[in-house]
């Protein structure tokens, strides 16, 4: 078992709950490409978070791209939002001069998009880069992130258990370059830095929060 198994498993045997078997069958679920409503209440029923600190990773905006903020709990999980990487590019851009906080409409939602993946690396903030690209529009595309649960405030988030059993799903079907996968994550508005794969709008999939091959 990895750090974060051993110390989600603690902290499921001391709050006398079955999140442990839960957690296993889930990713059972989700590796296997099953969108599966077996896994929804470790969305919308978050957990208490991990008492461990965690590495020290990223910086800009860090607590909402690791869904730690004080306003993680109130994005809408429930009421997932299929769209396009082209949509999500012909949003109104919000590209600088961006608060700490959670603020825009679209960083209180999650969103579903269906891409070829064009691009993975890892960060030196340890977050799995993802360029997705239109399939309909390849001109279009956006950039999702999958955090590590092991950084500083992923560990600390009430969705500990869904930002691990991503990264184990992620890590488990890569490599993904040119792939297609159905993908969902929070929106979030990235400062325009000179990235690879940025959206018009400035908008990512950060964190992503479920991930399978597409049929």
């Amino acid at each position: 078992m990895s750090l974060v198994e051993l110390r989600l498993a603690g902290h499921s045997l001391r709050s006398g709950s079955l999140v442990a078997p839960r957690f296993v069958l889930c990713v059972a679920f989700v590796v296997c490409g099953v969108w599966s409503a077996g896994c929804s209440n470790g969305t919308t029923n978050p957990s208490p978070p991990a008492a461990s600190v965690g590495l020290s990773c990223g910086q800009e905006r860090w607590a909402v791209k690791t869904l730690s903020d004080p306003d993680a709990t109130r994005v809408d999980f429930k009421n997932v939002i299929a769209t396009s990487v082209a949509a999500l590019n012909d949003l109104a851009p919000h590209c600088s001069n961006l608060p700490e906080r959670r603020t825009f409409p679209e960083e209180f939602r999650v969103f579903e998009v269906t891409a070829r993946v064009s691009l993975t690396r890892l960060e030196d903030d340890r977050d799995f880069h993802i360029v997705l690209v239109d399939p309909a529009n390849p001109t279009k595309t956006m950039i999702t992130e999958v955090v590590d649960p092991e950084c500083q405030g992923a560990a600390q988030s009430p969705f500990i258990l869904l930002l691990a059993i991503t990264r184990n799903t992620f890590q488990m079907l890569s490599p993904l370059a040119s792939k297609t996968v159905r993908l969902r994550g929070v929106g979030f508005y990235d400062f325009s830095h000179g990235q690879t794969g940025r959206s018009a709008s400035c908008i990512e999939l950060h964190p992503v929060t479920r991930i399978a091959l597409a049929p």
